[in-house]
């Protein structure tokens, strides 16, 4: 025979449809949307790895100063080092055996000359010839007639050409031995006797390119600075998000996120280095995946830089300089980062030497590994999977408390049904099946509806939120196991398992205790005692103390509301924050880091600016979870750190007292952000050395602008091992104009700090209000759940009410005013007990990014994220009001025991 309770399962769903959708509804969006930020995540990085293969992402690219000749690429090629000391020697006796030549030339005229003067005047003298006029005449006759034949014969002699050996001996000696001095200054400085050197081959590419303005709107004056290559290119090729590559000399494809900033369109005509172009592409380069325009800037610029593709014609027609820019290919590749830099290392030596003896000179070098412009991008994009494993796992807390609460009021709700069937001898575990069916259906439809919109619309909402802020290729949609097991998995296991506890629980009682609706497992012995107050304040009051369990419920439900209100709010507000106190987060207005602290001559560069103040700076990395044990969370990966050599009594930077080696002082950004106190002793190391550092704090620098530590210039230069003359730049009030271009790395102004805030603002866009109202639907739909059970709960109650003649109204008062008290005080509570959890979950997140910031809220955002949860629950209020309205008499008649 077939389980008659089978049938039960469409006619429940049917006649409980409000509710089921409301869970089903819940679910679809909140998986659907996790769902489709770890598809968007796994997709785009999965496209931007493809397109390092597809579209061939170089190892490294150099400039040179001039174009390279065929002899000097394969010099290059070949990864080997040039003899450069026996260059300089030869060079030094190639340059001695002119200047010696020239000697000994001036030197025999010279002689020869006063031979034959000294020979006329002798033959003078014997004629009695005392004129000396006619002595000149005859020196110069003489001159004319014998003086090639007297030199001729003055070179044959031994005495000249032992000379003439003596001579060039002596220069040579003195090349070689000059060379010898200076070659180990040289050779220490690009550290070229490295006996560890191993030659790299790699293949070269053409990959020149121009600079040039960019006119978006045709008005005469220079909008962005572009940066244009050739659509023949070999190497670093682009994707097209739209259109096509140009094919005409006026034809010109530009970046897609650069033309969504500024508002170029498909069609349009820009003038670019004065000549004008029709815009036929928007694509992404594979090695310009964000627009830095230097390695150095601290954050890309897609308004002012922007680059592009011509065709080798339209190159052609632009006038500005043509940068010799070359890109590389390893032809073994390394296989890890260690590798990469040693890699790098070597074929740095071996393009130093080769072009230094090819009589050329390196304008740049940058190794891929270390080009923000094509690893900013991914490498932020990985983190992101942190707070979507954050947000993850608050949809699963709120399944499962959503599921615990609507099993747990069904089998309240159908107590009667529960007794006569287990009276008519159905087992426990029959039950348990038939009850279980239907959360697992409804958890299923639901998961499965959000995994279809997850691979749909969210994800695309998601690679639009990438598309906004990076320069990115056209994305192609990748299976995630991931979001199949977070987001789909994990929820029906939760679930499985809190139903089968609460049902089997509830199952423990008796059948009789059932069919009496008998299921309180304490009593209590008295009633509770209410004021003295009017019969509907005591009625009110009876309501809260018997739903007291929903309203438990309702606050944790509030409190995740308000949490995700606090994110909504609090992530501009933040941003905003960061922005105004931007200025008090530098040390001053004008930071320059120079390439190097000695110009091309060897000489140390100084500058005239009177508030410039010398200081040192290095790169390394902290360990992040090493924080775990002071912050709960551990997180993994590394945080680059910026350690500081300050000048003694500094006007920019204030240390209480000077650091011995191995002391520093921290930045109040590294020490919130990671636990860190005075005493304590952190350990940071190199990124492509196997060396550490370790460091005690003895104090903290106010420095909320980047994670930092500080020491004395000397104990820095004793630490890093560094010269007493070296240094890495300049703080000064000043803008500073009498240091080379060339010599200077980059410069930091407020407006470099105020990028990223900028780029953040307009990448989120008006995804933060979209969520601001999604979350009032989400308020409403979680109190909407609550606020049925308590009123179904209450259906006999309410019944009896209208037929003692309660109205309509007054029925809502009684049983609408409990709840909305509850929910406007849990909206306050819950702002706080919210604000406080996002404030630590920010942190958390925060830890597995690079810098810090603090959260922040506004007063004004404050009092809207309450406001917000309380129009969710006015919408709410409007529905449960008519679900009143049509309670019928006859349930109290119906129930009467």
């Amino acid at each position: 025979m077939r389980n008659p309770l089978i049938k039960r399962i469409p006619k429940e769903l049917k006649n409980e449809w409000h509710k089921y959708l409301v869970i089903i509804v819940f679910m679809v969006v909140m998986i659907g949307v996790i769902s489709g930020m770890y598809v968007g995540h796994d997709s785009m990085l999965a496209s931007v790895d493809k397109g390092r293969e597809d579209l061939v992402l170089e190892d490294g690219s150099f400039e040179l100063e001039k174009k390279a000749k065929e002899e000097l690429l394969e010099a290059i090629s070949t990864g080997d080092k040039a003899d450069v000391l026996q260059y300089f020697i030869d060079k030094g006796m190639e340059e001695a055996d002119k200047e010696v030549a020239k000697a000994i030339e001036e030197e025999l005229d010279e002689q020869v000359t006063a031979a034959i003067e000294e020979n006329v005047r002798v033959q003078c003298q014997a004629y009695g010839i005392t004129d000396e006029e006619i002595i000149k005449q005859q020196i110069d006759a003489a001159m004319e007639s014998s003086f090639d034949e007297a030199k001729k014969e003055a070179k044959e002699s031994d005495e000249y050409k032992e000379a003439v050996d003596e001579a060039y001996k002596e220069a040579h000696d003195e090349v070689t031995k000059k060379v010898d001095e200076e070659w180990d200054e040289i050779a220490d400085r690009y550290n070229l006797n490295d006996e560890g050197f191993a030659a790299v081959p790699v293949t070269i590419y053409e990959n020149f390119y121009r600079e040039a303005d960019e006119d978006k709107d045709n008005d005469g004056v220079g909008d962005a600075n572009v940066r244009i290559f050739k659509s023949d290119a070999q190497i670093d090729k682009a994707s097209f998000n739209e259109g096509r590559a140009p094919e005409k000399d006026d034809e010109i494809a530009i970046d897609r996120m650069h033309a969504s900033n500024v508002g170029i369109n498909m069609g349009d005509t820009i003038t670019v280095g004065g000549k004008e172009f029709t815009v036929v592409g928007l694509l992404s380069y594979v090695d310009y995946l964000t627009l830095h325009e230097s390695n150095t800037d601290l954050m890309f610029d897609a308004f002012g830089f922007d680059v592009a593709m011509v065709t080798p014609e339209g190159f052609n027609r632009l006038n500005t300089r043509i940068h010799y820019n070359y890109a590389y290919l390893y032809d073994t590749k390394p296989q890890d980062k260690i590798e990469q830099a040693d890699h790098a290392e070597n074929f740095l030596k071996a393009l130093i030497t080769q072009t230094l003896v090819h009589d050329n000179e390196i304008e740049d070098y940058l190794p891929e590994y270390l080009r923000q412009a094509s690893n900013f991008a991914p490498s932020d994009i990985e983190g992101d999977s942190s707070a979507t494993s954050i947000l993850c796992y608050i949809l699963i807390g709120v399944i499962a408390f959503i599921f615990a609460i609507t099993i747990s009021n069904t089998i309240d709700k159908e107590a009667s049904v529960i007794g006569t069937l287990r009276a008519s001898g159905y087992s426990k575990r029959e039950l348990i099946v038939h009850y279980m069916s239907m959360p697992l259906i409804v958890t299923i439809i639901g998961a499965v509806i959000g995994n279809v919109l997850g691979y749909t619309l969210f994800k695309d909402v998601a690679v639009n939120l990438y598309y906004e802020s990076y320069s990115l290729p056209t994305c192609h949609l990748v299976w995630s196991n991931t979001a199949l097991v977070k987001t789909t998995i994990i929820p029906l296991v939760l679930m499985f398992f809190i139903n089968l506890f609460v049902i089997v629980n509830k199952l423990q009682l008796s059948p009789l205790r059932f069919l009496r609706h008998d299921l309180v497992r304490s009593r209590r012995t008295k009633a509770r005692r209410l004021p003295k107050w009017s019969f509907m304040r005591r009625f009110r009051l009876r309501i809260l103390f018997q739903n007291m369990p929903n309203y438990l419920v309702l606050i944790f439900g509030v409190i995740f509301i308000e949490l995700m209100m606090c994110f909504a709010f609090g992530l501009p507000d933040s941003l905003n924050h960061y922005a105004d106190k931007a200025t008090d987060m530098m040390f001053t207005d004008y930071q320059y880091i120079l390439m190097d602290y000695e110009d091309e001559d060897g000489d140390i560069i100084t500058t005239s600016e009177e508030s410039a103040e010398k200081f040192s700076m290095t790169s390394l990395l902290y360990e992040k979870k090493k924080s775990s044990f002071r912050t709960g969370m551990g997180s993994g990966g590394d945080e680059s750190v910026s350690v500081y050599g300050i000048a003694d009594e500094s006007a920019y930077v204030s240390l209480d007292n000077k650091t011995a080696p191995g002391q520093a002082y921290i930045s109040s950004a590294f020490a919130s952000k990671f636990g860190i106190s005075k005493g304590d002793t952190i350990s940071v190391h190199e990124e492509y050395e196997n060396k550490s550092y370790n460091f005690k704090i003895v104090g903290e620098v106010q420095y909320d602008g980047g994670i930092a530590l500080f020491m004395s210039g000397d104990s820095f230069n004793s630490v890093f091992d560094r010269k007493d003359e070296e240094f890495s730049g300049f703080f000064t009030r000043n803008e500073i104009k009498d240091i080379e271009e060339e010599n200077i790395a980059t410069v930091i102004t407020k407006d470099d700090i105020l990028k990223v805030t900028v780029q953040l603002k307009h990448s989120l866009g008006g995804i933060i209000d979209i969520f601001k109202y999604a979350l009032i639907v989400l308020a409403a739909a979680l109190i909407y759940l609550l606020a049925k059970i308590i009123i179904e709960r209450n259906e006999g109650a309410i019944s009896m009410t209208k037929i003692l003649g309660f109205s309509n109204k007054e029925i809502a008062s009684l049983y609408m005013l409990p709840t909305a008290i509850v929910v406007v005080l849990c909206s306050i509570v819950g702002f706080g007990i919210g604000y406080y959890l996002m404030t630590w979950v920010f942190h958390v997140f925060m830890l597995q990014m690079d810098g810090y910031f603090a959260f922040y809220l506004l007063p004004v955002s404050m009092i809207l994220s309450i406001v917000y949860l309380l129009i969710g629950y006015a919408l709410v209020s409007v529905v449960d009001y008519i679900r009143i309205k049509r309670i019928p008499m006859d349930v109290a008649l119906k129930n009467v025991e």
